[in-house]
């Protein structure tokens, strides 16, 4: 079966709980198997929120993070995924919430889409055109080719008619520090080597869709790392949701450190707002991060 298809019978047939739902609640006046009912009832009811209330409960975290050598502050926003499991409504309530925070800059650091399946990505991105703020962006794997499909010089293209600037292997002034781009790490677009190409005294925050291309970087280079594409797990339970971190150095979400070759560096992963796989979200609602950062 086409995996797409498959997405889709997830997506719409998991309102079959409701149902389900109300047989259990009708049988909870029966004697007999009463734990039972109750136990499926009290699964189900978990399910309905993971599925329906939690991936809808969009929260705004703030954050202060000193000794980045800045002062300003940031809306961080990444893995938004619309496509099969949410869409440009999703998105307009994303904008929405954004534009009511005071900030310097929004950044996006990748996963605009999954699975958006031949919709119009100028028309589904539109509302970003709405941001009262600058808005710079770097691409994710599910916008190019891992796992694909390859849809990166369309929704480049999209992304600039709404003022979007993406600015993978460059740099930009934001309120007296650099901010650069890097492309995503599973296409191989990650190279840093930009950065010693363009020397700066200003402090430098490095945007990036996967945590994992800050083992490539010089703390000297990047005073923090900003990115995503953990989910923070998506559907966090204890213990289990750690094996599905698509993460060969153990990023989770929040803030951390790494030690490469040239050092420590300073990494910020946020748990995005979108979902792929399962269309759930649990111990972990879609997140906008405010970051104020100090020197």
């Amino acid at each position: 079966m086409d995996k797409l298809l498959i997405k889709q019978c997830l997506f719409y047939g998991s309102w079959l709980v409701w149902p389900f739902v109300a047989w259990l609640l009708w049988r909870l006046h029966e004697r007999s198997g009463r734990w039972l009912i109750v136990l499926l009832l009290a699964g189900c009811l978990l399910f309905a929120w993971a599925r329906f209330v939690e991936p809808q409960r969009i929260r705004v975290q703030e954050t202060i993070l000193t000794g980045t050598g800045a002062r300003a502050r940031l809306v961080l926003v990444i893995d938004i995924h619309l496509g099969v499991y949410k869409n440009r409504g999703y998105l307009q309530r994303l904008v929405d919430r954004i534009n009511t925070r005071q900030a310097d800059a929004v950044v996006i650091a990748g996963d605009f889409t999954y699975e958006p399946d031949g919709k119009s990505l100028q028309e589904m991105f539109a509302p970003l055109a709405e941001l009262h703020l600058p808005v710079y962006a770097v691409l994710g794997n599910h916008d190019q080719q891992a796992p694909g499909p390859d849809i990166d010089a369309e929704l480049r293209s999209a992304l600039a008619t709404h003022k979007v600037n993406v600015i993978e292997g460059e740099t930009v002034t934001v309120r007296g520090f650099r901010l650069a781009g890097l492309g995503d790490r599973w296409a191989n677009k990650d190279d840093p080597g930009f950065l010693s190409a363009l020397p700066s005294t200003s402090p430098t925050l490095v945007l990036t869709h996967n945590p994992d291309s800050a083992i490539d970087l010089d703390p000297a280079q990047a005073a923090l790392v900003l990115a995503g594409h953990t989910h923070g797990g998506q559907i966090r339970i204890p213990w289990l949701y750690k094996r599905v971190i698509p993460s060969q150095y153990g990023f989770d979400r929040g803030e951390q450190f790494l030690r490469t070759p040239h050092g420590r560096v300073r990494v910020y992963t946020t748990v995005g707002t979108g979902e792929i796989g399962l269309p759930m979200r649990l111990f972990n609602p879609p997140t906008i991060d405010v970051l104020d950062l100090r020197p």
